[in-house]
């Protein structure tokens, strides 16, 4: 059944043509090109097919690239662009922005800073530590001024840490990659508002004190892992708690004082 519906979802979204050309790959292994990009793996394919529906994806001067409501993005790879499959929108639409300095933690190609600024936001601190280049170069490509990518993790103290290059969920394992991190209290100093969605580095939290973390009067934060210990954190600093999504590993909450 679970073949039947991803057949189904390709065909109506992709096409019949690209639906048998993958089919063709999965059998034969065989590499096909759809609008520049070279389709040699499933995770491609289906970053494809779900861009598809929200907008056009193709490859260019050694990237790809996606354009949609929120506007043109760059990617190393086409998988990394997957990011844009999700409802952005919906997911921080709860975040007043608007005449706020923004804290924009784990900002990956940079899309939620473009998201932040289209929204009104006076500023927008972005803090990438593997991707800042896609993030610099994606802000620049639509036309956004009121924006900064910080080059450097955020953590409980500066230090170096070593990380597994999985695209958007580089940081959740241990692996050859170094970066920097720095600590989550100097980002939390001048802005309104932040959205922290870092792979794990939101347990900083934690070892925050409550009146660094009272310095911003809402969050949108992801967390990875059980979510009591976190959540009692905020609570005790005065937040009130609302839950945005939930599942076993992996939920977003609206904090606000």
């Amino acid at each position: 059944m679970r073949t039947i519906n991803g057949l189904l979802l390709s065909l109506r979204q992709i096409g019949i043509k690209y639906t048998v050309k993958e089919i063709i790959r999965r059998i034969l292994k065989k590499p096909y090109t759809y609008n520049g990009i070279v389709v040699e793996d499933s995770a491609t394919f289906r970053a494809i097919r779900n861009l598809s529906s929200r907008g056009v994806v193709w490859a260019e001067g050694g990237l790809a690239y996606f354009r949609g409501r929120l506007g043109t993005f760059a990617a190393p790879k086409a998988r990394m662009l997957w990011v844009f499959s999700e409802d952005l929108e919906g997911m921080y639409g709860v975040l007043d922005v608007r005449g706020r300095a923004v804290a924009d933690v784990g900002a990956y190609l940079g899309e939620t800073a473009v998201l932040f600024a289209k929204w009104g936001a006076k500023y927008v601190y972005a803090y990438e530590p593997v991707f800042y280049k896609y993030a610099e170069y994606n802000l620049r490509l639509n036309g956004v001024a009121n924006a900064e990518v910080r080059p450097y993790g955020l953590w409980t103290e500066e230090d170096v840490l070593s990380v597994a290059l999985t695209d958007a969920a580089t940081g959740l394992g241990h692996g050859e990659l170094k970066i920097q991190v720095k600590p989550l209290a100097r980002a939390l100093q001048d802005v309104d508002a932040a959205k922290i969605d870092c792979e794990g580095c939101e347990w900083a939290l934690v070892a925050t004190p409550c009146e660094v973390i009272r310095r911003v009067e809402e969050y949108v934060v992801e967390i990875h892992g059980p979510t009591p210990p976190l959540l009692r954190r905020m609570e005790k600093c005065g937040y009130k708690l609302r839950p945005l999504s939930q599942s076993q590993l992996v939920s977003i909450w609206h904090f606000s004082l």
